[in-house]
């Protein structure tokens, strides 16, 4: 059964251990080792980025990745965990051109869980039917890495994660990924209807003010009138 999305979101590299009770002397020479410009993008001649030394190739929001973030989802991608998996049976299909996005892009939407296409948006009950088409059980039960089989169990539970696709409409009506072009319209269409709001509430003062301003200098005549 998938669980309900939003109420508890599961990491998405639940199979890595995490350290704890790390002294903070180290952290904090970790921290004063740092380059200063370590979190500053840079791009080749292909337009691929690089961030705090990682590769995230043509990721539209590489400049909202942290560099926590990018170190787990480079670990996920390099183990081929259950995510990653996901990403893959899900990236190109239905795509007639273009490419999907990138995979730190994808691990960026998720976690936020933000609508980012309310056009592609599910419902709760209608995306986990879209899960359930698919017999997910036994795709994970076939699936090796590297000649091994995986963990079958760890792997169900990144469905919530699926389903929270579904439901802030990242992923178009076959099943597959929105483009790296796709996710860029909605990006600038976002930015577009933003500024427009800005405008229109701007413009709605603008007159407001005006009518003030009128009906001043109208009392303002009207005493002077009375007062002849």
């Amino acid at each position: 059964m998938i669980g309900q999305v939003g109420r508890t979101q599961p990491s998405l590299l639940s199979s890595v251990q995490q350290k704890e009770n790390q002294p903070a002397q180290v952290l904090e020479v970790v921290n004063n080792t740092e380059s200063i410009d370590e979190d500053q993008v840079t791009y080749d001649k292909y337009g691929n980025a690089t961030k705090y030394g990682i590769y995230a190739s043509t990721s539209v929001y590489v400049n909202e990745f942290s560099k926590e973030d990018l170190t787990r989802w480079k670990q996920i991608s390099q183990n081929q965990g259950p995510l990653k998996i996901i990403f893959d049976d899900i990236a190109c299909k239905g795509m007639s051109s273009g490419t999907s996005m990138t995979f730190f892009d994808f691990c960026y939407l998720a976690e936020k869980g933000e609508m980012v296409n309310p056009q592609n948006a599910l419902s709760s009950t209608e995306a986990q039917q879209q899960i359930q088409s698919k017999n997910w059980l036994t795709f994970f039960k076939k699936t090796t890495v590297n000649g091994k089989g995986i963990d079958v169990q760890d792997a169900m539970q990144h469905l919530d994660i699926l389903q929270r696709c579904y439901e802030i409409g990242l992923l178009n009506n076959k099943g597959g990924l929105m483009s790296s072009d796709e996710l860029l319209a909605t990006i600038n269409k976002q930015k577009y209807d933003e500024q427009r709001a800005f405008l229109e509430k701007q413009y709605v003062k603008d007159l407001e003010k005006k009518e003030l301003e009128v009906n001043r200098l109208e009392k303002a005549k009207q005493a002077y009138n009375d007062s002849i």
